[in-house]
This record gives structure tokens, sequence and C-alpha cells, in this order.
């Protein structure tokens, strides 16, 4: 999956990565990929539940070691 934009909150524990996300998702078009890079193994979980709160479609969740890769496809 090819991301719109990428955004590194490696090394940043809770709330970091979803104020990470959150910042970018808000400058993104609609239908835009933002792909969210976290260490934090409690940023899957903390995504899930706001993208089901803001209305954002979450696609995606991998690891890759100890880096989870989170895609999230901005709304309209």
């Amino acid at each position: 999956m090819e991301p719109d934009v990428t955004v590194d909150a490696t090394f940043q524990t809770c709330p970091g990565p979803l104020i990470a996300l959150a910042e970018a998702v808000s400058r993104a078009a609609p239908g835009q990929v933002v792909k969210l890079l976290a260490t934090d193994p409690a940023a899957p979980s903390d995504v899930r539940e706001w993208s089901a709160g803001t209305g954002h479609k979450l696609l995606e969740i991998t690891r890759d070691g100890d880096v989870y890769e989170m895609y999230i496809e901005v709304s309209g």
C-alpha cells in the first residue's frame, strides 16, 4: 500500500503517536492515506479506537519487528 503521507512517531509514547496522526490527518485531503509508524505497543489499539471515534477508516495494521505500520484513510 502506497501512502500519501507518512508520519514517523517511533519511540514516542502515548499520546505522542495519536497526536502526530491527528495533526497529519487534519492536513490531509479526504481519500488520502496516512501511514503511521509507531513503536508504542498501545498504538494499534489506540488508533483503532481513534479511527472508530473520528470516522476515519483504519485500512491495515502490520508489524515489522518493533515497528507498527498503520494505514488510515482520511474521511470526507
